[in-house]
């Protein structure tokens, strides 16, 4: 699931915490949301993310150890089989990413980039027939997106250019510009039969958004996580610092975004390099793949009914753009 970037309609975890029943949703950013708050507290055992599921299962082992049978409670059918794969993430240092196996209920960078394509086009069209005269379109520019900071700073060499600072990305969205057309052409057009046509968003159930979120809670609480978090203290200390703790997330006591001078990339290289002794992100990441599988297995069918959704809008997108070569 990679960084969609960013995405459309997100923050699953924080919409769990709202009154409404329903939100919009953007898997790929459900357990970042979650990480980015503090460092992991003791409490809660593994077992917790048993209870993520709306209290439906029994018989969820603790994740720290593969689970190969999950059952629903009340039911009698072969229960789905969890994997290997199902228990770690992709972490590929290079390019800077986390990948979860909640990614596969996702649409990938690229199939969200021909639906903004087509759609971003479609409602220009239509806000130029509603106020009939021309939009400027501005070409896109690819920038160079950040790693990803869901356990803070890892990139070696961001870190040795920034520090803790976010790198810029450069590039620029490409679309409509014309700041005199009214917000309103624009909402209206978004409702479009042809625009909804491509539309991938679609509402998660309140149950699936407050099972992720306890997964992550449960995750962040695990013995797994614990030890990376410990192993990673103890090499900090080594160096004489130590974690920010409270609200800084990942990051060494210290640390600020806002600074970008020596002190600061001393600091987070000296974090970078504690984090790749201890195997850090990859341990990290993978607690939480291991406390979302249930979850991947609990909502199948909702997941699944989402996924096919998404991949019409995509079907529809590749349609129009098909049948418009002039789209750049």
């Amino acid at each position: 699931m990679s960084t969609h970037d960013d995405d459309l309609a997100r923050r699953l975890r924080a919409r769990a915490d709202a009154e409404a029943p329903a939100m919009s949703v953007d898997l790929a950013a459900v357990v970042r949301g979650g990480r980015r708050r503090r460092l992991a507290r003791g409490g809660a055992a593994l077992a917790v993310a048993a209870l993520a599921v709306a209290g439906t299962w029994s018989g969820v082992r603790a994740l720290d150890t593969a689970p190969h049978e999950v059952q629903p409670a009340g039911t009698s059918s072969p229960a789905p089989t969890l994997t290997e794969a199902d228990l770690h993430a992709q972490v590929d240092p290079v390019a800077g990413t986390i990948t979860f196996p909640l990614a596969r209920y996702d649409l990938t960078a690229d199939e969200w980039a021909v639906v903004w394509r087509a759609r971003t086009w479609a409602g220009w069209r239509c806000a130029e027939e509603a106020i009939g005269r021309p939009i400027a379109w501005q070409t896109s520019v690819p920038g160079d997106p950040p790693s990803d900071r869901t356990y803070g700073v890892w990139n070696l060499a961001e870190a040795q250019q920034y520090g803790y600072a976010v790198p810029v990305q450069g590039g620029r969205s490409g679309g409509p510009v014309d700041p005199d057309v009214p917000l309103s052409v624009w909402d209206a057009c978004n409702e479009s039969a042809a625009v909804q046509a491509m539309s991938p968003e679609i509402d998660a159930s309140y149950e699936l958004a407050a099972a992720l979120r306890t997964a992550s809670e449960a995750a962040e609480a695990s013995e797994a996580s614990r030890a990376a978090v410990a192993d990673w203290t103890a090499c900090l200390a080594a160096h004489g610092l130590e974690p920010a703790g409270g609200d800084g997330g990942y990051a060494v006591a210290g640390a600020s975004s806002s600074r970008w001078d020596q002190d600061a990339v001393a600091l987070a290289v000296t974090d970078v390099q504690c984090k790749a002794a201890v195997d850090f992100v990859q341990r990290m990441a993978d607690a939480d793949a291991a406390a979302q599988a249930p979850v991947l297995v609990a909502f199948r069918d909702e997941l699944e009914a989402r996924l096919a959704h998404q991949r019409a809008a995509v079907e529809a997108a590749e349609a129009y753009l098909a049948e418009h070569p002039e789209i750049p």
